[in-house]
């Protein structure tokens, strides 16, 4: 009798797991699914296309300013680069033009979205703990009611609603700098043309920046529910939500302050200058 009692209590509980699981992997497949889903809105669309027409137009005059500039300074003897310079920011302008948006879908959709559908998968991999750690907190609030130990229940719950509150306000403004993003593109891609205010690594490295934000954003989401599903550290499940309401300082400080990301971003540029130098010497001959 009592092995019968011990695999019916087997199959309820295994049951009960896969159900949980099966529905928290849904809600995060779900929430990535929001994420990712890259906003688009009619004016911003008019507005990006707008920003593209008239860089395409600042940037004739712009190559004309600098072939002129060239003559007057290759007979006043002060000129410091070659005409094949000038013709190569050309190039990388109008190449940029074309391929930063798609760089900029790219990397959110090709390369971020798998990254976070892992984290959902392996976050909810509860092992067969997922099912009863629920039912075993949901007794255990009944248990406690408003008593002492209920307030504290009930302050955590509060808190972890906030964090995740914040989470999705977090996202509404990806989606707004995502837009951003897109129409400052036009402008990125018209400042190679410059000699000094080259605008590509400040633009590149705010797309790492968001995109690593936003990934350990959903990291943070994903492992406070694998702690409150499999009986965690519960400190640890709060850290992570604190870090969740307040991005980690040390991302912005990663990208902006740190030599990596400038390696990165030369290696990019020097890439683009390559491939474009090739395309140049080729279209030459």
């Amino acid at each position: 009798m009592s092995w019968l009692t011990g695999k019916l209590s087997d199959v309820i509980t295994g049951t009960l797991n896969d159900w949980v699981e099966e529905f928290m992997n849904f809600l995060l497949s779900w929430i990535n699914k929001l994420v990712f889903s890259l906003p688009s809105n009619k004016f911003a669309t008019t507005t990006v296309n707008f920003f593209i027409w008239f860089a395409s137009i600042f940037a004739i005059v712009i190559v004309l300013y600098k072939i002129i500039e060239y003559i007057i300074n290759t007979q006043n003897g002060t000129q410091q680069y070659p005409l094949d310079e000038i013709l190569l920011r050309v190039v990388k302008s109008a190449g940029g033009m074309l391929v930063l948006p798609w760089i900029l879908k790219f990397v959110f959709v090709d390369i971020a979205l798998p990254i976070a559908n892992y984290f959902a998968a392996a976050g909810t991999d509860f092992n067969g703990k997922g099912g009863f750690k629920a039912i075993e907190s949901a007794l255990m609030a009944a248990q406690l009611g408003i008593s002492g130990g209920g307030i504290v229940l009930l302050v955590l719950l509060i808190f972890f609603l906030f964090a995740f509150l914040m989470f999705l306000y977090s996202v509404c403004v990806f989606y707004a700098d995502f837009i951003i993003m897109q129409i400052l593109t036009a402008p990125v891609a018209l400042s190679m043309i410059a000699d000094d205010n080259n605008y590509f690594q400040v633009w590149w490295r705010e797309l790492l920046s968001q995109v690593t934000s936003l990934l350990i954003k959903l990291f943070l989401v994903t492992l406070v529910i694998n702690i409150l599903f499999t009986g965690g550290n519960i400190m640890l499940a709060i850290g992570a939500g604190a870090l969740i309401i307040k991005t980690p300082s040390v991302l912005k400080n990663m990208w902006y302050g740190g030599g990596g990301t400038r390696g990165i971003s030369r290696g990019a540029g020097s890439a683009v200058s390559m491939s474009s130098r090739m395309l140049l010497t080729k279209f030459l001959k």
